[in-house]
């Protein structure tokens, strides 16, 4: 028969576990025999040497075929009679893992107790048997195990710690683990790994008080790599962010030449939307590695979000030039350019890229450009052409709400109502599109389309807060249905407490049932969050029907410079200024 390849492999295991065995099998007797004797003594004792290899290969075989089948047990067995007759430590270390792999726990110790007599210099044998006891529950003869061999270890903790670290931070027996390496650390108050050890699995299973408390100990005798990134990780879990940059920050200025330090802290400083410090750091990173690749994209996404447009394309044209990370370089060229309202520039860069979800995001932007550049007609073409495309599901929602968009700023309603109930024909009941099409209905004075709309969304989203406030707010700006508005903004505002535009439709319904005060506080509160023509017009008409016209004026007039053809705006100052 010819093996199959997985069979082969488990002969080729076999064969290779067998290679070292053979020069360390028992040679022959130690007195002087005669050259007859000798001649057959190595006839015999090559017999011997085959037959013994011949078996253990065998078994070998026997055990890697009855593992692939999920056999553990007779693995197990096979592996261990090869163990206790060859002087192979390789074989009794894959013996020691297949037992404990198969949860034989008792197989397991004795083939690591074979493994230590066989290479007493490999301190991962001891540390399996110290596992083992763990998952035995054993923790005083763990720890007993372990701390003998703290003590009696000829290596340094640098090479004695990290393998034990990476052993039990598997382990899931957490409990006794824990208990294990508290106990190790307290035994060992001078040496900084033991408090490192028990400071990094105290963290990672959610003890993050007594983790801070252990790893504080560590820095206190020595720095470890990596600590001071455990350490801030901790604070922050903890609520605490600001002791957690800072902690990062001491330790970058006390080793500047730690790059590896500056990155964790440049990180967590975008972590936090600290985006502007962020950028410094990787600034600096930078400048040690002009080079690297992903330093530079970083910093073009930072310098983006900080409105640095000019460093921004600085970096990402590094990037387009490098042919590194081309079509995301090429994306955010789009969005840099785009920002700086040179909407031509901008589409350029967007049919240049054609990069997975990058291509069709950027194809959406194209479209937006277009539109904002007064070219509706040929982003309408534009999204049609996408359209014609093979595009899953997901795809067309977002076809479709762009091209409805483009038509409803255009105020072209009616055409962007009929968009909208092309898409629900082809996916019907999708919330997005039901959304998009009652902001259109609500244009269109279709209250009763909005509602609709809008309650089918709240039947199965019923905590969605964007369409609890477009309901809320259209019942309490174009019917007198107070109450039931009042209880959709209560819920709306509930959810998202810190969003102006729910803020500012919180404010329209107490105007509307007369609290003119608790209007005017929170409008200006959620003007200060976002400076929105529509929520000027507001504030100022409840400022002028409170009698403070001065006050009212200001506030129109500030929003007219900004948006001078908002009908919103317009229509507002029409009913209140002579």
């Amino acid at each position: 028969m010819i093996f199959s390849n997985a069979l082969y492999r488990l002969v080729f295991i076999s064969f290779s576990l067998l290679l070292s065995a053979c020069a360390t099998l028992s040679q022959s007797p130690s007195q002087a025999p005669t050259l007859v004797e000798q001649q057959q003594s190595r006839i015999n004792n090559l017999g011997m040497q085959q037959d013994v290899v011949a078996d253990a290969s065998y078994a070998l075989m026997v055990a890697e075929i009855a593992l692939h089948r999920g056999d553990t047990e007779l693995a197990i067995k096979h592996y261990l009679d090869v163990v206790r007759t060859q002087d192979n430590p390789d074989i009794a270390e894959r013996a020691v893992w297949v037992a404990a792999y198969g949860k034989d726990l008792e197989a397991a110790v004795e083939a690591a107790e074979r493994w230590i007599e066989l290479d007493p210099k490999r301190v991962e044998a001891r540390q399996v048997i110290a596992m083992i006891l763990i998952r035995q529950d054993k923790a005083e003869e763990a720890f007993a195990y372990l701390d003998d061999l703290i003590r009696s270890s000829d290596l340094e903790d640098e090479k004695l710690f990290p393998p034990l670290l990476g052993l039990l931070a598997r382990e899931k027996n957490t409990d006794t683990t824990l208990a294990v390496t508290q106990r190790l650390a307290n035994n060992h108050p001078e040496r900084t790994y033991a408090q490192y050890l028990h400071g990094i699995l105290a963290a990672q299973n959610g003890r993050a008080q007594e983790a801070l408390e252990y790893l504080d100990r560590s820095l206190a005798l020595g720095e470890i790599e990596g600590v001071h990134a455990a350490r801030a990780k901790i604070l922050l879990r903890l609520g605490r962010s600001g002791e957690a940059v800072l902690s990062l920050q001491k330790a970058v200025e006390n080793k500047p030449e730690d790059q590896g330090l500056r990155l964790t802290y440049a990180r967590l400083l975008v972590d936090i939307k600290e985006y502007e410090k962020a950028r410094v750091e990787f600034e600096k990173l930078h400048q040690a590695s002009p080079d690297d690749v992903e330093l530079l994209y970083t910093l073009g996404l930072l310098s983006l979000e900080s409105q640095r447009l000019d460093d921004a394309e600085k970096y990402m044209m590094m990037l387009v030039r490098l042919n590194q990370r081309e079509g995301e370089a090429q994306y955010y060229l789009g969005r840099i350019y785009e920002n700086k309202k040179q909407y031509d520039v901008a589409i350029d860069w967007y049919q240049q890229v054609h990069v997975g979800d990058y291509k069709f995001d950027a194809q959406l932007r194209v479209a937006d450009m277009l539109g904002i550049s007064g070219r509706t007609d040929e982003a309408i073409e534009h999204l049609d052409g996408m359209l014609k495309g093979s595009q899953s599901d997901g795809s067309l929602v977002r076809i479709y709400i762009a091209k409805g968009e483009l038509l409803r700023v255009a105020r072209r309603y009616e055409q962007a109502l009929g968009v909208f109930n092309t898409a629900l024909d082809i996916v019907p009941g999708n919330s997005d599109l039901l959304y998009a099409r009652a902001l259109v209905a609500e244009k269109l004075g279709r209250i009763d389309m909005l509602e609709s709309d809008i309650k089918t969304i709240l039947k199965t989203e019923p905590d969605n807060a964007h369409a609890l406030n477009a309901l809320g707010f259209t019942l309490a700006d174009q019917t007198e249905r107070y109450e039931e508005a009042y209880d959709y903004l209560k819920r709306a505002i509930e959810i998202m407490p810190d969003d102006a535009a729910v803020i500012d439709s919180w404010g329209w319904i107490h105007y509307r049932i007369g609290d003119y005060e608790k209007a005017i506080s929170l409008l200006r509160k959620a003007l200060s969050r976002f400076d929105d023509v529509e929520i000027a017009a507001h504030l100022g008409e409840v400022l002028w029907v409170s009698g403070r016209h001065k006050e009212a004026q200001v506030i129109w007039q500030k929003a007219l410079k900004k948006s001078p053809d908002d009908p919103v705006l317009q229509k507002v100052m029409q009913r209140f200024v002579p």
